[in-house]
């Protein structure tokens, strides 16, 4: 099955949050990091662990370097595209928090324009659904892409072991020294997050109204996350 990208899909720049530094950076469509030495690269999507896979892999034994898989390279050798894949829901409730916090609009109250006690708020934020590179499909990154060019990692509660046996296994190189860090993708505990997870968890799943509205804006990710075969 080849993948196609929504119609909708999201080309401006994304925030990026380092600590307190905020700063607009572009991840074009088709980033993806060649493990050099392998027939693997590794295409990041953003809150789908992106940040522990690239620490995860930076610190195996092969060297990684970014590339454009739609761009034609004859010296390139034949990739088999590594995928992680998270229920879209559960990715875009982590994806809008994020969103939010980053653009600082997390605080309530009265002074607020975003306070999430206001219905119209909610209604605007499920409405529109998608505000940038956290919020955007997850096709949106695997355009072009076969399916059967990819071997696709569900990240769930098993996700990290998973990874390690895939890395013995097929990468041939032994995890002992590579990092694993909950906190590096697991954001909904950073006590900035925790209140509007909370909240935004509730109304999804207290008001069906917004639940078939997510489910209508991610239902390409929705078709592949179902379709697909993990690798276990």
């Amino acid at each position: 099955m080849i993948i196609t990208r929504n119609n909708s899909h999201w080309e401006q720049p994304e925030f990026w949050t380092r600590g307190n530094n905020t700063k607009q950076v572009v991840r074009p469509q088709g980033l993806t990091y060649d493990i050099v030495g392998t027939h693997y690269s590794y295409i990041p999507i953003g809150k789908v662990a992106s940040t522990f896979m690239g620490e995860f892999l930076a610190n195996l034994k092969w060297t990684n370097t970014s590339y454009n898989y739609n761009e034609i390279d004859k010296q390139r050798l034949p990739k088999t595209y590594m995928v992680v894949l998270r229920d879209p829901v559960e990715r875009w409730c982590s994806g809008i928090v994020e969103y939010l916090v980053n653009n600082r609009r997390f605080l309530e109250g009265k002074g607020s324009e975003w306070s999430l006690q206001n219905r119209e708020t909610l209604d605007f934020i499920f409405g529109v659904a998608k505000f940038d590179r956290h919020t955007c499909s997850q096709v949106d990154y695997l355009h072009g892409l076969d399916t059967n060019e990819c071997v696709f990692f569900k990240l769930d509660s098993n996700f990290e072991d998973t990874m390690k046996r895939f890395a013995e296994k097929e990468l041939n190189s032994p995890i002992n020294d590579a990092i694993i860090r909950d906190f590096a993708y697991n954001t909904s505990e950073r006590e900035t997050h925790k209140t509007l997870r909370n909240t935004i968890n509730f109304q999804i799943k207290n008001n069906p109204r917004y639940m078939k509205t997510i489910k209508d804006h991610f239902k390409n990710d929705i078709i592949l996350f179902d379709q697909v075969t993990f690798y276990e």
